[in-house]
């Protein structure tokens, strides 16, 4: 038997792993942004560009959350994270509009660099809904088989 483990507080910083989570999710959002695009281009020669834009956000939307739940949370992905998923794109996007508009009226910012730095800004909120969007009742095996015993 070996003896216990010392008690060795945890650092009040972000994880590595959680760090790791957050690169993943802004990797992933960079290349969803390229999907969205894409679709969205070639959907466009077909369709009026606001059914293009809906057929690509929906898109990028799926393919984001399974990209994340896969990769950057490594979960299997859920139908309730799924219908979830895009509420916590909501609250981001709301978030954002918030601090554009403020950047370019109060701060008098240039529009193109306030929408830059307005997602900068709204980026971790938006992992961590996403995130919570994702895994929140998510049942953990290990952690099941314990309590059923």
């Amino acid at each position: 038997m070996r003896p216990p483990r010392p008690f060795r507080p945890r650092p009040a910083g972000p994880s590595v792993s959680g760090l790791r989570q957050f690169a993943l999710f802004a990797a992933i959002g960079v290349v969803n942004t390229g999907v969205y695009y894409a679709v969205y281009t070639v959907l466009n020669i077909w369709l009026p560009y606001l059914a293009a834009h809906a057929g690509g956000y929906a898109v990028g939307v799926t393919g984001s959350f399974l990209l994340n739940s896969a990769i950057t949370l490594r979960t299997r992905p859920t139908w309730r994270g799924f219908v979830r998923y895009p509420l916590s794109g909501v609250v981001s996007l709301v978030c954002s509009g918030v601090l554009l508009h403020l950047a370019v009226t109060r701060l008098r910012m240039d529009e193109h660099l306030a929408a830059i730095a307005a997602g900068a800004l709204v980026t971790p909120l938006s992992f961590l809904l996403a995130r919570w969007a994702i895994i929140s009742g998510v049942r953990d095996p290990v952690t099941e088989g314990a309590s059923s015993r």
